[in-house]
């Protein structure tokens, strides 16, 4: 196969390509961590015993937009860097941990879902106070499984 270095060799492109920043539509974005840390689950057999503390790496993925879900004058839906700070600092926290010991945890079982709602709490008034939305937290526990938190 030969590779044509030419880039106006489709002519026809550049006039099908006019105008691409009008097109309407909606945006979201997508920023993600990583982290090591361990749980376990209270109640979680059939005779009320706990299962035994264990280890993931976990990733949480945050979908985000501007409250319009539009972009604004610069081409940009929601800046990254701004959600990206929080997201950081949450996953210092939460990194080489047994989550079962965070205070906010105290009572509350660690599962997928609670650590998603433990994220959504962290990043939201961050988002909202700088014009943009949570639309997911994703929160995968281990490369199989996730939770996904969608708030009202």
């Amino acid at each position: 196969m030969e590779i044509n270095f030419n880039r106006n060799a489709s002519e026809w492109l550049i006039p099908a390509l006019q105008g691409f920043q009008k097109s309407e539509g909606k945006f979201k974005i997508r920023i993600q961590g990583h982290f090591e840390s361990s749980h376990y689950l209270y109640s979680y057999f059939p005779d009320g015993s706990d299962e035994p503390m264990h280890g993931h790496s976990w990733r949480v993925e945050v979908y985000l937009t501007r409250m319009d879900a539009s972009v604004d004058e610069n081409g940009i839906c929601y800046d990254f860097l701004s959600a990206r700070k929080r997201l950081d600092e949450l996953l210092e926290r939460i990194d080489h941990t047994c989550i079962n010991d965070l205070t906010e945890f105290s009572g509350v079982n660690p599962t997928s879902e609670n650590i998603a709602r433990w994220f959504y709490k962290g990043l939201h008034d961050d988002v909202n106070n700088s014009g943009g939305k949570i639309l997911e937290i994703r929160v995968h526990e281990g490369h199989s499984n996730y939770a996904s938190y969608f708030p009202e």
